[in-house]
């Protein structure tokens, strides 16, 4: 069977160790010494003045003594805190909410999303096709890389704004200033409007990935539901490790996963990842579904959301130029 591209630019275009030690006896040589340095960490952790998370502990500094402080089983260590996943849940939904309440700073957000066909177990090869011919196939392969996306934008007290673009292939990194723009999304004033590259217009439907407008609202909500929420080993995101968790989240709480309004062709396949700044707040969000609008099929689709706090998101852009369907090219 031949795959064809159309399946995704249709649907796009819709919606666009803790190892035990040896105890030496009372008086033994060095006793004494472990003791007060035992005695002087107790001193010092209560008064600590910085902290790096690494992996599932935070080393902490002050002065020139390091020590680390490990969670409990099943526990993770957001800033210099140990938490169940459960509460670093509900704490990061809270701090979501305030950020986008009256008020609230707001935060940025960068998403990563590539869709990969893959044979059913004992089913057909893939038909990949041939890029001077894509009516031609290349070769027949358990996978191929489908297509993949990025999209940026903002989420603030005000309103969302987003853009789509074309994604990088394997192995190299999105290039937000480079990439070709595909379309772009915006809440402001009380009203929606999108630009498929002509111009803006009012929509009930607007394009994006991972987070339209309606799925960034959803996010406390998607944290609070998810259910077997456990502790997983840190990520590293800009240069630093942080803690994560996974919980089993609801396709109704993340309907722009796959695309903007995509509930009903959405279907998650693994806990979803969550991970947490040095503030608690949730910072990494990583999905996998499965987009069932290919049958014959499986179309994997994975998504890493990236959220960051401390960068200005700056004012919403006004919707300019207003779309002109007279003025539109018809491409042939």
């Amino acid at each position: 069977m031949r795959v064809d591209e159309r399946v995704a630019t249709s649907k796009v275009g819709r919606v666009q160790s803790r190892r035990g030690r040896a105890h030496p006896p009372p008086g033994a040589p060095g006793t004494r010494l472990r003791r007060h340095v035992t005695s002087m960490f107790a001193l010092v952790v209560p008064m600590l003045v910085a902290s790096v998370v690494i992996g599932g502990a935070v080393l902490v500094r002050s002065g020139g003594l390091d020590a680390v402080i490990a969670p409990a089983s099943g526990e993770i260590v957001v800033g210099a805190e140990s938490l169940t996943p459960d509460d670093a849940k509900a704490a990061a939904a809270s701090k979501l909410e305030a950020a986008t309440a009256k008020g609230g700073s707001g935060y940025v957000f960068e998403i990563v999303q590539t869709s990969t066909i893959k044979t059913k177990p004992g089913g057909p090869k893939i038909d990949v096709p041939n890029p001077a011919d894509p009516w031609k196939t290349l070769r027949k392969a358990d996978e191929y890389l489908f297509y993949s996306l990025i999209e940026r934008g903002i989420v603030t007290p005000d309103g969302f704004w987003s853009e789509l673009r074309v994604g990088p292939g394997p192995g190299a990194k999105p290039d937000f200033e480079k990439a070709e723009l595909r379309r772009s999304a915006l809440v402001r004033d009380g009203k929606s409007w999108r630009n498929d590259r002509d111009g803006w217009y009012e929509a009930d439907v607007l394009p994006g990935i991972g987070l339209d407008p309606d799925t960034a609202a959803l996010l406390p909500r998607l944290l609070r539901n998810a259910d077997d929420a456990t502790a997983k080993d840190g990520v590293v995101v800009d240069d630093k490790t942080l803690p994560q968790i996974a919980a089993t989240g609801r396709e109704a709480d993340v309907p722009g996963l796959v695309a903007a309004k995509g509930e009903a062709y959405t279907d998650l396949i693994a806990p979803i990842d969550f991970a947490f700044d040095d503030q608690g707040r949730l910072a990494r969000i990583h999905a996998v579904a499965l987009n069932t609008t290919m049958t014959d099929f499986d179309l994997v689709v994975d998504t890493v959301i990236v959220l960051r706090y401390d960068v200005d998101p700056g004012p919403l852009p006004e919707p300019v130029p207003t779309w002109d369907p007279e003025q539109t090219k018809v491409e042939e």
